[in-house]
């Protein structure tokens, strides 16, 4: 599963997803990640999840950031759900290159089963077409 939050910077979209990736770490066999660009939301996430801070890596395009997931899904194959909130690298990208990212995204759960939720700052009545499937 693929999953899009999306909605206008101040909308509620980062209260949504800590409640759902803290629901998914009490429900899930298996791990729980959430990816954020900084440290300010780590306390309200429950103990049991993998918090990992993006800002701390030079992230500053979807192909790099594909790289990044892969390495955070290759170092443990028990991973069930990865929650991506806030990086702007998603929400500033073309839409072209999203469509690549929401592709390998996809990919990425027909291989490993891992299921992803993430966050982005975008008018939803501005979304391009291929993306309102996954909102």
């Amino acid at each position: 599963m693929v999953k899009f939050i999306v909605g206008e910077k101040g909308t509620g979209k980062t209260k949504v997803m800590i409640d759902m990736a803290n629901e998914a770490s009490k429900a899930s066999k298996g791990h729980v990640v959430y990816i954020d660009r900084d440290n300010n939301h780590m306390y309200d996430l429950d103990r049991s999840l993998r918090f990992i801070n993006a800002g701390d890596f030079q992230i500053d395009n979807l192909k790099t950031f594909y790289g990044f997931l892969c390495g955070v899904i290759s170092q443990n194959f028990d991973i069930e759900h990865i929650f991506i909130d806030g990086l702007k690298v998603i929400s500033n990208s073309e839409e072209a290159c999203l469509k690549d990212f929401i592709d390998n995204m996809e990919r990425l759960n027909r291989q490993y089963e891992v299921n992803f939720v993430v966050s982005l700052s975008r008018n939803p009545d501005n979304v391009p077409e291929f993306l309102k499937a996954y909102v």
